[in-house]
């Protein structure tokens, strides 16, 4: 009786929503670390905020610093919010990530408690009271609300909004380093003695701040997934390094609109004072909507450039020699025939031939 081999079953296929499976060790401290350095960043610029705020002695300058640095403390509680909530969601993984509902209500909460924490330290660390610290504190909860929310919509949310909340900071650090060197970049950019001068020099130093910026969040975004799918011992589709380098940009308008929305009514303010900060303010907000496009786009276009570096290269066809395959096996149900010669005769050869 000849026997049958029993084909191997087949193995159990793999969603297609699901998230890489990192090691659990690697990938919780890596979900902890990037929280931390989220949580220092947005505790730096609310010590800011709160130091610049104690300063002023002059009721209009406040309002008007603190609508000018709305932006940047939202996109810092966003990141926060990603961060936390990304880490939380390792550390609960095995029990309540494997369902849609506990995986959103881990984010939600995560979000909600690192923005509640956010604003009741610059409510109670002003100490002053007032409309401007009040609308502050509301939209910092919303940021954070907002990032940790957007960690738990899908399996696969909180691997590329991590990838995109590391690739942020970097992009806040960078325009950080931009306006601390302000003076020498208006010089170096052009600025002269003209009011028109030194705004085109600004606007100059806008635009390329952004793509450095956008390169920047590509190359640190393609790291991070890099890393994870090094952890996982798989390979994520190109979409993802798309989405995750385009994510910095994409928070950065999330954050203009929790501005636009949430600081309404700061931002309304700070543009009664005068002509001049009427200007000033609409000059601003063009200017945040054009970096956060650029960002985008130049984030997206580089994380897929370091992508395509990585991957390996096609064979030359016109290479005579080419490239050497691997062995193929010899068929085990075919046995060697010594008496079969290399180039058997036609048959019919064999006939007439007899």
């Amino acid at each position: 009786m000849t026997s049958q081999s029993v084909p191997a079953a087949a193995a159990d296929p793999v969603p297609a929503d699901a998230e890489p499976a990192p090691r659990p060790a690697n990938s919780v401290v890596a979900a902890v670390t990037l929280a931390g350095l989220t949580l220092a960043w947005l505790a730096l610029l609310i010590w800011s905020v709160l130091a610049t705020l104690a300063a002023s002695t002059d009721g209009v300058l406040a309002v008007t610093e603190t609508a000018y640095g709305l932006p940047a403390v939202i996109f810092a509680a966003l990141l926060a919010g990603a961060g936390v909530g990304q880490a939380v969601r390792r550390v609960t993984a095995r029990r309540l990530d494997a369902t849609v509902l506990p995986r959103l209500l881990v984010a939600v909460v995560a979000g909600a408690l690192t923005g509640a924490v956010a604003a009741a330290a610059v409510v109670f660390g002003d100490g002053r009271g007032g409309s401007a610290v009040t609308i502050l504190g509301w939209a910092l909860f919303a940021g954070a609300l907002v990032g940790g929310t957007l960690t738990g919509l899908h399996r696969s949310a909180g691997l590329l909004t991590a990838a995109g909340a590391a690739a942020g900071l970097a992009v806040a650090v960078a325009v950080t380093v931009r306006e601390l060197a302000k003076g020498p970049l208006l010089e170096l950019f052009g600025a002269g003695q003209t009011a028109a001068s030194v705004l085109a020099a600004q606007s100059r130093i806008v635009w390329v701040s952004a793509l450095l910026a956008g390169a920047i969040a590509g190359v640190v975004a393609f790291g991070w997934l890099a890393g994870a799918s090094r952890r996982a011992t798989t390979r994520l589709p190109w979409p993802a390094y798309l989405v995750a380098g385009a994510a910095p940009g994409a928070l950065l308008l999330v954050a203009e609109l929790i501005t636009r929305v949430g600081g309404a009514e700061l931002l309304g303010l700070a543009r009664s004072f005068s002509e001049t900060d009427e200007a000033f303010q609409s000059m601003a907000d063009a200017g945040r909507i054009n970096s956060a496009l650029v960002v985008l786009f130049a984030g997206a276009f580089t994380a897929l450039i370091c992508l395509g570096r990585t991957l390996p290269g096609r064979p030359d066809p016109d290479d005579p020699a080419g490239p050497a395959g691997p062995a193929v096996p010899d068929d085990p149900a075919v046995p060697d025939d010594p008496a079969v010669p290399d180039d058997p005769a036609d048959p019919a050869d064999s006939v007439r031939a007899g």
